[in-house]
């Protein structure tokens, strides 16, 4: 898979998944819903309904998240997303991302984390559509599992929002936590020209595990203003050949700009 799905890209996929809808009932079940405010809930969360009135709610909730992002909705959305069925709750995901509910990211990191579940990817995409910091630690503690790693990366570089370059700098400098995260957070750096974590890989540069991988990154990342950090770092480092990468470096970001 070259990368995490577009949110609508998604919805799409699981509307073609399903049996096509009696386009007449759906319209008119759409028509009651936007009428009467909280029938959709109810429909979703009722056993029995026809695939054009759980289609319709869906659409109605989505509408309404979008207006009211912060709302109470957003709650009880978040709610629904743990019983509610694979199909359902893709586009339940698709629809807390298009609104960017930041209510929503404790239940959406929970779903996204459960390793057994069938809509572990999309919960993973869909936090990093609704961003900030608490997204961050969450999608790195994902790319342990090899299968989705790269996506896992995708969508790390599309994390944003107060607080995720201090989560990113935080997570890189965990030497306690699992290398495939800060790996993932180290490409997603890159991937997204963060220069702020330099600092960071400077000092994680100096665990061997996270050599190659830090030492990578600030060939592309490092400008002069870390040049501090990247001094100290090549005094410390055991090993010759990053050492030598280092000096090289230093001495780049030393020239004036333009010689």
């Amino acid at each position: 898979m070259k990368s995490l799905l577009p949110v609508c890209f998604l919805a799409a996929a699981a509307f073609a998944a399903e049996a096509p809808l009696d386009h007449a009932r759906y319209a008119a079940a759409l028509k009651e819903f936007r009428a009467q405010d909280g029938r959709s809930l109810a429909t979703l969360r009722a056993t029995g309904k026809s695939p054009e009135e759980r289609r319709a709610a869906i659409d109605d909730v989505r509408e309404r998240l979008v207006d009211e992002p912060a709302g109470p909705l957003t709650k009880e959305v978040a709610t629904l997303l743990a019983q509610a069925s694979p199909a359902d709750a893709r586009l339940l995901l698709a629809a807390l991302a298009e609104a960017k509910a930041a209510g929503a990211t404790t239940a959406v990191a929970a779903l996204a984390s459960q390793a057994g579940s069938p809509v572990r990817v999309d919960a993973a995409l869909a936090l990093a559509e609704i961003g900030g910091a608490q997204a961050v630690p969450v999608l790195a503690g994902l790319a342990k599992d090899e299968a989705i790693a790269e996506e896992v990366v995708n969508a790390l570089a599309k994390v944003s929002g107060p607080g995720v370059t201090e989560a990113f700098n935080a997570g890189i400098r965990d030497a306690k936590a699992e290398l495939p995260g800060r790996f993932a957070l180290i490409k997603a750096a890159v991937t997204r020209n963060n220069r702020a974590v330099a600092a960071a890989l400077c000092v994680a540069i100096l665990e061997e595990p996270m050599r190659m991988e830090s030492q990578k990154a600030l060939l592309k990342l490092a400008s002069p203003a870390d040049l501090p950090a990247l001094r100290q770092a090549e005094q410390a480092v055991a090993n010759a050949a990053t050492k030598a990468a280092l000096g090289r470096l230093i001495a780049k970001l030393e020239k004036p700009e333009g010689k």
